[in-house]
């Protein structure tokens, strides 16, 4: 079939205007936007929206352009000519890497002689992850993302002239490629020198002052393409001396059995961290307190603070405190830094400690589901208005944005979806899910089926990061069973 070809019925539109991709990276150079890995992994939902006149009988087909070789279709049915959109999901096989036209063809009321093709939008597939697969899973770290420092001690002397990093070529390198290499706290984002060439990088004196002192700052790195696939794992990382202060005291210590420098997620099995801190009798006196202050780094970028004041009871001795299990949990595959200052009741001058540094092992732990709230049990009838109960995770932002998903596959690759897609907002207190009520017009297209509920959060560092993960990014999925209320 030739676009060229196609006969349109009086009053419907000479062409049809773009399907959409929902999650498409966008903004790729030379195309409409980029497909990653993560987003086929339960089948690439398209849309089409209703831009024509529709009427039972029509036939949707999803096609690759110009072959116009057949990827979904679906028939409207009566009653649904006044949908919105049409959703369909195309199997990943049915979609070789590279850059790809799809787009879409309606019979209207199936006839093969009046039907009109749409406009084609350009992507590129891109399945094939920076630095490919780990080959030494036993060893920590990503065991192709190989780097090399100027310094592992870093005092004043070095930090004048700024420390040299040497990122090495790595498989499935792309000219496009960025590397984002943490200097503890500090992110540093720069596009790769080229393909199969090592890429430098200057961490300078003021970023070395910024990211701070500690006795084993943790430095490493991980990559991005175009696409926004990142590399999995990240890189080994490498504990630096940054000794620019010689005032500050020493970091708090984590009271754990595991070795130093690590905390075990699963070993933590939910409780909270015990942190310490201790200063000499004569600097820490009763009364005086620490402000402490717990950062989380997930694996991807961002960052979670937890800042508390403890008050030293006794002088000479450890003041502990416990940081949350959720605030912990939101490092698992990153790291955690954890500094005081010590405020003294005569004396408004802090003193700052070094950063204490470790890395979180252990599996990442999915986000939960979400849940109807009156029906928590997952068989759901259909009200005038019903509540979604979006549960709280500790690395939440008033700025994330959330997206609710209803999603079930039908035959021949039609979807029902439902989505909604909202800011966080400030409403809600930490420890509260976020509540959003669908109305009952909502679930109709689902009654007699059991559809995925999920959710996708993205932050607001996500345009700049790209990055993604079903791991880190999508809800566990809740098998809720719709049904025609009384």
């Amino acid at each position: 079939m030739s676009t060229e070809s196609a006969k349109t019925s009086p009053g419907q539109p000479k062409q049809l205007p773009r399907l959409s991709i929902p999650g498409m990276t966008p903004n790729v150079d030379g195309y409409d936007g980029g497909i990653p890995d993560w987003l086929m992994v339960s089948g690439l939902t398209v849309r089409v929206d209703n831009s024509w006149v529709a009427s039972p009988g029509d036939i949707i087909n999803i096609v690759m352009m110009p072959s116009m070789t057949s990827l979904a279709m679906k028939p409207v049915r009566a009653g649904e000519e006044q949908h919105h959109s049409y959703f369909f999901s195309i199997p990943r096989e049915k979609l070789p890497d590279g850059e790809l036209r799809l787009g879409y063809v309606v019979n209207y009321k199936g006839s093969d002689d009046d039907y009109e093709a749409s406009y084609p939008l350009s992507i590129l597939v891109k399945t094939d992850l920076p630095a490919g697969e780990d080959m030494d899973q036993l060893e920590p770290g990503h065991s192709q993302l190989k780097y090399t420092l100027s310094a592992l001690e870093v005092y004043p002397p070095e930090a004048a002239k700024g420390v040299s990093v040497i990122v090495q070529p790595y498989p499935n390198m792309h000219p496009s490629d960025r590397i984002h290499f943490q200097w503890g706290s500090l992110n540093v984002v720069q596009k790769v020198a080229g393909v199969g060439q090592a890429t430098l990088i200057v961490i300078n004196h003021a970023q070395l002052i910024k990211a701070g002192d500690s006795d084993g700052l943790l430095v490493g790195f991980y990559i991005v393409d175009l696409v926004g696939n990142a590399s999995t794992p990240r890189s080994k990382y490498t504990r630096v001396v940054v000794a620019l202060d010689n005032a500050q005291r020493e970091g708090p210590f984590i009271q754990s059995d595991d070795q130093p420098g690590y905390i075990d997620i699963e070993r933590l099995n939910g409780a909270n961290l015990k942190v310490g801190m201790y200063t000499p009798g004569h600097i820490g006196r009763t009364g005086d307190w620490y402000v402490i202050t717990f950062k989380a780094y997930p694996p991807l970028g961002g960052e979670v603070v937890h800042r508390r004041i403890e008050v030293i009871t006794r002088a000479g001795t450890a003041t502990y405190h416990e940081v949350p299990y959720s605030k912990v949990r939101a490092a698992a595959g990153g790291w955690v830094a954890i500094s005081y200052e010590l405020i003294r009741a005569d004396d408004l001058t802090p003193y700052v400690s070094k950063q204490t540094c470790a890395e979180v092992v252990g599996s990442v732990i999915r986000l939960e589901a979400p849940y109807f709230e009156k029906y928590p049990e997952d068989t759901v009838f259909i009200e005038n208005s019903l509540v979604v109960n979006i549960p709280w995770y500790a690395w939440r932002k008033p700025t994330d944005t959330l997206t609710l998903i209803l999603r079930y596959v039908k035959s021949l690759n039609e979807i029902i979806l439902f989505s909604v897609t909202k800011p966080v907002g400030s409403f809600w207190s930490d420890g509260q899910p976020v509540q959003w009520a669908l109305t009952g017009t909502d679930l109709q297209p689902f009654v007699g089926y059991a559809p995925d509920l999920y959710f996708v959060y993205e932050s607001e560092s996500a345009s700049v990061v790209r990055a993604r993960s079903v791991d880190l990014n999508e809800s566990l999925r809740r098998q809720v069973q719709i049904l025609q209320g009384s």
